[in-house]
């Protein structure tokens, strides 16, 4: 039977204090971020629960509708019976991404001026189906995961990633580098190539006509090892969750506390305002470089260890996490998961908030020569 005792009731009051205190800090902050986006596609199909995640604002359920245009850092998410197809603006020759369900991802792309047009999806959790168009000699295509990145160059593949975090890239036509710790695999049809808890990758021969067959081979495979491990898994996130919330807290305050700085940038982004001096630019980038440093370094591992635990969830829910932990501010998953879910729509809107404060930084970088650079995806 599921233990029900919860957290300490001292470790959940401050539990809550800190809930506020970045509640506020979200509602103060968000008018910043209002209509200053940037398209990139448009959904195509929409089936069963999806959202999106924009500026800090969920929107409404109803209003993921087909026709409704996918925004740069908007988080994509379906839940267990979503499936939503999105056709993009990049590449020119056009590529369909095909979200199934219980996945979330954002995308992420460099700056319209450099030589090079990137174009990287972050994927959170889940499987991502792509069908990429024909790119030209400037044009890249990617998928990272915490520890993968797969460049692709015209092709169809798909990437899924289990609840351990492990990977899986197949590709039914045209060819997928994949790339973790200076390893590189090439994924084609005939070969598949696979990622380990350990970021170890491999290669493996299957034929073209049976990967549907092994990625329901591997799935079930990965749900045999998650069956075994899931209460070890929930704690040990838990633990990182609630380690990595006050490092987020303290960034999230300073970045408020520079509001002026980003509101200014925004009306530029918006075209409401012209562009400052490179003085001017030069300076507001030093002024808030101390909140930057500090979101850019916590806000990869908290988004990727918030999207862990969401995924880990289901396993709570089919009651493969029984039993009490042994250690960490929670008595056993149970008790997680309530504390999990009074927090789980506010969390997505910082997390979003927060992507979006990189995205105004990322501008006002390249305004004083900077590259501005992709967010980098860590090792959990």
């Amino acid at each position: 039977m599921e233990f029900e005792s919860a957290a300490p009731a001292g470790y959940i009051w401050s539990m809550n204090m800190r809930r506020l205190l970045l509640f506020v800090i979200l509602i103060a902050f968000l008018a910043v971020f209002a209509s200053a986006q940037s398209a990139v596609g448009v959904l195509s199909y929409v089936e069963g629960e999806v959202s999106v995640t924009r500026s800090g604002e969920i929107i409404e359920a109803r209003d993921v509708r087909i026709g409704l245009t996918i925004e740069e850092f908007d988080t994509l998410e379906t839940g267990p019976d979503g499936y939503a197809e999105v056709e993009m603006d990049a590449p020119s020759a056009g590529s369909l991404v095909r979200v199934n369900a219980d996945t979330a991802f954002y995308f992420e792309g460099g700056s319209s001026q450099d030589p090079k047009k990137q174009t990287l999806f972050q994927l959170l959790r889940g499987s991502l189906g792509l069908k990429v168009g024909r790119l030209t000699s400037r044009e890249s295509y990617s998928v990272q995961t915490d520890t993968a990145v797969m460049a692709v160059r015209g092709t169809e593949f798909n990437v899924d990633m289990a609840a351990d975090r492990s990977v899986l890239i197949t590709v039914p036509e045209g060819r997928v580098e994949s790339e973790v710790n200076n390893q590189t695999v090439i994924a084609e049809p005939g070969t598949i190539a696979a990622v380990d808890t350990d970021a170890d990758l491999t290669a493996l021969a299957v034929d073209a006509e049976d990967i549907e067959l092994y990625r329901e081979y591997w799935s079930n495979l990965r749900l045999e090892a998650l069956k075994i491990n899931a209460g070890l898994s929930i704690q040990q996130y838990a633990r990182q969750w609630d380690s990595q919330l006050p490092r987020l807290e303290s960034a999230m305050e300073q970045i408020a506390s520079d509001r002026r700085i980003y509101d200014n940038w925004a009306r530029v982004m918006r075209g409401e305002a012209e562009t400052p001096s490179l003085g001017e630019a030069i300076r507001d980038k030093r002024d808030i470089s101390r909140g930057i440093v500090e979101l850019r370094a916590i806000l990869p591992i908290a988004e990727r260890t918030y999207h862990t635990l969401a995924g880990l969830e289901e396993a709570y829910r089919k009651g493969y996490a029984r039993g009490p932990f042994q250690a960490g501010n929670y008595s056993n998953a149970g008790a997680f998961y309530r504390a999990f879910e009074r927090d789980k729509a506010e969390m997505q809107r910082i997390l979003a908030a927060a992507r979006w404060t990189i995205r105004i930084y990322l501008v006002i970088d390249r305004a004083t020569g900077g590259s501005g650079g992709l967010m980098t995806a860590p090792s959990l």
